[in-house]
């Protein structure tokens, strides 16, 4: 996986900011976001001054953003190139193509001290009250995100919208929990044999999800909610 950012390897403030985030990451994907303080943080970096991580972030909510962009950034280089060489071999409609095109760069990392770390990190966000990252995903404006959503959403073309937008949501929800809990396990990085089955079997249950028949009952349900 790439580094954090991309600091002037002779940067002092560069290599700072990197260790903060990487502590945070660290810290916040073992724990939880509310459950670690930013003095922890300061402190799992080497920090002794107590305000460098408020002199870099400013707030903790901003460092989370901070990591959420550099990871998601450098994961989308990766799912943009898969999406575009998909599309040009004529596979647009195909969804379990288009899911591998998703998610594989992110879990391609999972043999990877910084992809475990990551993919700990950014469940621990999906729980947080404070973050609804599904939203911030797909609003997200990273272009590998944005094309793999088109092309999600042609193929969910004839679901209700309503219907289409939650699933979308509950895929999200679905892989980023998963990959989490698979990293508990004591050989996630090394059985790479059995990862390799996980998650194409998670990718075929996310497939279903997304296509299985609308029922009956959910679709008075939507009607209901749709009179509120």
């Amino acid at each position: 996986m790439s580094k954090l950012d991309s600091p002037d390897k002779t940067s002092r403030r560069g290599d700072t900011r990197a260790r903060l985030m990487e502590a945070a990451e660290r810290l916040f994907g073992e724990r939880g976001l509310h459950a670690v303080t930013l003095k922890e943080i300061n402190a799992e970096a080497g920090q002794r001054n107590e305000s460098a991580l408020h002199y870099h972030f400013g707030s903790k909510q901003r460092l989370v953003q901070a990591i959420l962009d550099a990871r998601v950034g450098a994961i989308d280089k990766r799912r943009a190139a898969r999406i575009d060489a998909l599309i040009e071999a004529g596979g647009a409609d195909d969804l379990h193509a288009i899911l591998r095109a998703t998610f594989e760069p992110l879990t391609g990392l999972l043999d990877t001290e910084e992809g475990v770390r990551f993919v700990r990190f950014a469940a621990q966000v999906l729980n947080d009250p404070d973050f609804d990252l599904p939203t911030v995903a797909l609003r997200s404006g990273f272009q590998g995100i944005t094309r793999a959503n088109a092309l999600i959403i042609s193929v969910l073309a004839e679901l209700p919208p309503e219907i289409a937008i939650q699933r979308q949501r509950l895929m999200i929800e679905m892989a980023l929990t998963s990959l989490a809990i698979w990293t508990r396990r004591p050989d996630a990085t090394a059985n790479a044999a059995a990862r390799a089955f996980f998650v194409a079997s998670l990718f075929d249950a996310i497939a279903g999800a997304l296509t299985a028949p609308v029922s009956e009952e959910t679709l008075a349900a939507l009607k209901e909610a749709s009179k509120n």
